[in-house]
């Protein structure tokens, strides 16, 4: 499946509170009207982070092919539903978009967890002088057995931007990687461990742009 994301800001005036509930009790309905739509995710910036983060959401949707993300936002449905609503909670001039296919590196159980769960979103930039193959095939097998070592997480996978994408210029980043964990504090006790400030963290900087790198902490919420 083809697994599109978005990041954005809310709508300024809104709190952080009144956006997630918008986001999820007004839109979410709208959204889940749009054809072709095979899964359809919220991922919001929990509220009782006291830093600002650069967006406050990011949303996840997979279809079956880049054309069906086409017709689904051409589709009336979207169009007098979903996008109709967008500027009422949405700051729809500032996104970050990515469009993807999924390597799950740890399956974990998270899609039938019925309660959200942390998770921390990075899009990554590829170092300049590396190609996109070469990149994405370090990120996926000496990267990854790297970061599947952090303590506590539930769920890793990496999301690598489509071949179509570099066909057009490049996209703005190169993937996402997501990783799952139960808590805030988990999260927090994997980015101090050994594990990722001997490990990950130092291997990252071999193939990833630091300067260019956007991570967002999120509670995730399964609408489709």
């Amino acid at each position: 499946m083809v697994h599109l994301l978005i990041a954005f800001k809310r709508k300024a005036g809104l709190s952080r509170a009144e956006f997630s509930h918008h986001w999820r009790e007004v839109h979410a309905p709208l959204a889940k009207q749009i054809p072709g739509l095979r899964r359809y995710i919220q991922n919001h910036s929990p509220t009782i982070l006291s830093r600002s983060l650069a967006y406050d959401g990011v949303v996840e949707i997979w279809t079956d092919t880049e054309e069906a993300i086409t017709a689904a936002f051409t589709s009336k449905e979207y169009r007098e539903g979903a996008y109709a609503d967008e500027p009422n909670f949405a700051d729809v001039k500032d996104v970050v978009r990515l469009t993807t296919t999924d390597h799950v590196l740890l399956e974990g159980d998270i899609i039938s967890s019925p309660q959200p769960l942390i998770k921390r979103i990075s899009f990554i930039k590829r170092k300049p002088g590396i190609d996109p193959e070469e990149f994405f095939q370090y990120w996926k097998d000496v990267h990854g057995p790297l970061a599947l070592k952090l303590p506590g997480m539930q769920r890793y996978v990496q999301c690598h931007a489509l071949p179509s994408s570099y066909a057009k210029g490049g996209p703005q980043y190169d993937g996402v990687a997501e990783i799952w964990f139960d808590t805030i504090a988990d999260l927090n006790f994997a980015m101090e461990s050994p594990e990722y400030k001997e490990g990950a963290q130092p291997d990252g900087i071999k193939f990833v742009d630091p300067d260019s790198m956007l991570t967002l902490i999120t509670e995730e919420y399964r609408i489709v």
